[in-house]
């Protein structure tokens, strides 16, 4: 027979990974992203232990981030988040993630980063499942196009044959 473990117990080792998902959601739009994680997170395992046992839910793990999302969405709506001027941005994947609308990145994030499946994603986000395939991809090209066109940009010379086709040598 399994022994009742205690709800506690059961939310801390989803901890980590709900931190690195609130760390995601944030970005760089806070002036202190850890403790704004650290908060979202705290709220969440608060909710979680009010709910009582996670056993009782179809797949807690989906319930968390759920959760958390609310959370976050929750906080950008209490307070329009204001990039900090003073900081520089961040380069590479962090700067690529804190340019994409929150829609987009709460989908990139679950799929890409955390590992669940587009139908896992959607029941997190409350979206179809197409819906969320939808976010991906769009996160996924935008996140691509960025430093192309930058470098583009940079670039003096131009290439002779339309972006289109791609030379063989």
């Amino acid at each position: 027979m399994r022994e009742s473990r205690h709800p506690a117990s059961d939310v801390e080792g989803h901890v980590p990974a709900l931190r690195r998902y609130a760390l995601g959601l944030i970005g760089r739009e806070s002036p202190d992203p850890a403790a704004c994680a650290d908060e979202m997170v705290r709220q969440t395992v608060e909710r979680a232990r009010r709910k009582g046992q996670l056993g009782a839910f179809h797949d807690p793990h989906i319930w968390l981030y759920a959760t958390l999302t609310t959370c976050n969405r929750a906080r950008n709506a209490a307070q329009k988040p204001r990039p900090d001027p003073q900081r520089p941005p961040a380069p590479g994947v962090a700067e690529g993630l804190g340019r994409l609308a929150l829609e987009d990145r709460e989908a990139l994030l679950l799929v890409v980063i955390e590992g669940f499946t587009y139908a896992q994603a959607a029941s997190i986000l409350g979206l179809t499942r197409q819906g969320v395939a939808s976010r991906v991809a769009r996160a996924r090209q935008l996140m691509t196009e960025r430093p192309q066109a930058q470098h583009r940009a940079a670039s003096p010379l131009r290439p002779r044959h339309p972006p289109y086709l791609r030379l063989v040598k």
